[in-house]
């Protein structure tokens, strides 16, 4: 389609240092709500890791993932690991 979602998931999935530890990435591509193409990240993550600061960080850096992967605007969401559990 778009973009190669495994790629990018495989990239994040290899990133080091990240500002807050992710327990997980979910990747997924489509069209946005202006019918362009986008990509949407999930990060997963311990709810006592998240801090305004360290979030900011890690959607930048998963948004750059994806642009260099893709070329594509990243819609990046960061969920706690109880938010997807409670849901599931």
């Amino acid at each position: 389609m778009f973009a190669d979602t495994a790629t990018i998931q495989s990239t994040l999935e290899g990133l080091r240092g990240l500002p807050t530890p992710v327990l997980s990435w979910r990747v997924e591509e489509g069209l946005d709500a202006t019918d362009d193409p986008a990509v949407w990240v999930w990060a997963i993550v311990q709810p006592e890791a998240i801090d305004p600061e360290s979030l900011t960080r890690l959607k930048a850096i998963a948004r750059d993932v994806v642009r260099d992967a893709a070329g594509l605007w990243a819609y990046v969401l960061v969920r706690g690991v109880d938010e997807i559990e409670a849901t599931a």
